[in-house]
């Protein structure tokens, strides 16, 4: 009985490996049934300011393996120059022979493949024609060079730093707090004057955090924390509760001044906080109104936009906008701009 059941597994063993040796051989033998890729361009510069256009088309040859094959699905690999296509960023075709790309979605994947921004260099793509959940059909690699633009990562938190000594006092929008390289500790450049701040969640003060007595340990509902008129780097640490104010007047600190902007012309300014890679972004309260941007509250090095075509100009015109709380970022490699109105 034991040998009988053992010479069965083993003809069913054979019987399986036939099968799948001759669909591989199938699948191999015939050159028709690996797809050849075209790209509509061989060099390809993204910017920001085009993120919504077209940059890139990926076509391919409809693979004929010899016996009917309906794929699963087509999904163009994007690798880098040395690439091994061991972990490709990877996008899924949403017609059978072509991929499109928009600026921003080839930007992304870039990003995701760690490229330098601003800066030239080759990646590789591929194209999987993927037959089952496990049985894919490859093209050869196809090479494209590349300029990316800085990916934002995103920064923001719910905290934010309320007070009189503060542009906007205790009614807020509050100054924002933004993540940093460590779990749990926020952070923001911000001007001040002579008063109080305190910390709280949301621009509301169901969760705040002050100091009562002395030290820098937060405890909730703590009292407010006093401040001389200065420049700061401000950190909150989510960890252990404590805050940290350091001198921050030597450091290059851009800011937003102007007449639509919480101190108006005279300033301080309303500061940026810088994202990496030459962005810098903030959150604010815009009245209708001008603005202009400027380094270290000074008129010495300030930008605007002649033309209004959100590229920044070296002491160009002032920047009209109306009423409402604005997302902004700063491109200072590339020299462009955005405002986002929140809803």
């Amino acid at each position: 009985m034991k040998n009988i059941f053992y010479k069965l597994v083993l003809s069913l063993c054979i019987a399986t490996l036939f099968v799948s040796c001759d669909e591989t051989e199938i699948t191999e033998l015939n050159s028709n049934g690996i797809p050849v890729v075209s790209l509509s361009e061989n060099t390809v510069v993204l910017t920001e300011a085009t993120a919504d256009e077209e940059a890139l088309i990926v076509t391919w040859t409809e693979p004929n393996f010899g016996f009917s094959a309906a794929p699963l699905a087509y999904n163009v690999l994007i690798d880098t120059e040395n690439g091994d296509f061991s972990s490709p960023e990877s996008a899924t075709a949403s017609m059978p022979l072509e991929k499109t790309f928009t600026v921003q979605q080839l930007n992304a994947l870039l990003t995701e493949l760690e490229l330098t921004p601003n800066e030239e260099a080759q990646v590789q793509l591929k194209v999987e024609v993927k037959l089952s959940n496990v049985s894919s059909v490859y093209s050869e690699a196809i090479n494209l060079t590349v300029t990316p633009y800085p990916g934002l990562p995103d920064l923001s938190t719910t905290w934010g730093i309320v007070g009189d000594a503060t542009p906007n006092a205790w009614d807020g929008l509050d100054v924002p707090l933004y993540k940093t390289d460590t779990e749990g500790v926020l952070a923001a450049y911000v001007h001040l004057i002579d008063g109080e701040i305190k910390f709280r969640e949301n621009n509301d003060w169901d969760v705040n955090y002050g100091v009562t007595g002395t030290g820098n340990a937060l405890e909730a509902n703590g009292g407010n924390i006093t401040v001389t008129e200065g420049t700061y780097y401000i950190t909150m640490n989510l960890n252990n509760l404590t805050y940290t104010m350091e001198d921050a007047s030597t450091t290059d600190i851009w800011g937003l001044v102007g007449d639509s902007t919480p101190n108006g012309w005279d300033g301080p300014d309303w500061t940026f906080y810088p994202a990496g890679n030459d962005l810098y972004v903030t959150k604010v309260n815009l009245t209708d109104g001008e603005l202009k941007l400027r380094l270290n509250n000074d008129w010495g090095t300030n930008y605007g936009d002649t033309g209004l075509d959100n590229t920044l100009d070296d002491g160009g015109d002032n920047i009209i906008v109306t009423a409402g709380t604005y997302n902004i970022v700063i491109d200072l490699f590339n020299l462009t701009y955005t405002l986002e109105v929140e809803p």
